[in-house]
């Protein structure tokens, strides 16, 4: 129930956050290279994009508030903006199905799925190791399955290396 609760919360903070359903949070990430960062290193005309976008929000932070200075954010690949929004639209949607998925049958094998799939996808566009290990953990209690419970398994020792090892966010 606690899981339900805490997705639930989540799906409704994001639903309340007008900068997270615009799309401009994504925007920022995606731009930044801090979504999908590794995949950047497959396309060197993005990857220079994102890193002269950080030298420039990186510069902009050390000009003084009153100068009223700005900065304009390329874009690391076209329509960024629209895939930002959709992208947005489909985080809630799919953190709300994971929620029922929980809320309605805990133990199914394809409610535990989901969940892991839910897990990866998060750890796979940004590595939020801490948070994404103790949800796997929650996962790990409600799991019957030997293999989706291995799978769980995976995942937590995979965030506990990647937090050692001082990788990604914690």
């Amino acid at each position: 129930m606690l899981l339900v609760v805490v997705l639930m919360a989540s799906v409704v903070q994001k639903l309340m956050s007008t900068q997270f359903m615009s799309g401009d949070f994504y925007y920022y990430m995606f731009n930044r290279g801090s979504l999908f960062g590794v995949f950047l290193n497959f396309f060197p005309e993005s990857l220079a994009i994102a890193k002269s976008n950080v030298q420039n929000v990186l510069t902009l932070q050390k000009i003084d508030p009153n100068i009223k200075e700005s900065i304009i954010i390329k874009d690391v690949f076209p329509n960024v903006g629209v895939v930002s929004h959709v992208f947005a639209w489909v985080t809630v949607v799919i953190e709300f199905i994971v929620a029922m998925a929980l809320l309605w049958k805990p133990k199914s094998t394809w409610t535990q799925l989901i969940f892991a799939m839910l897990i990866l996808g998060i750890l796979f566009t940004r590595l939020e190791t801490g948070f994404m290990g103790l949800l796997a953990i929650c996962g790990l209690f409600l799991c019957n399955n030997s293999k989706i419970r291995f799978l769980f398994v995976l995942i937590v020792m995979g965030c506990l290396t990647l937090i050692v090892t001082r990788l990604g966010y914690h």
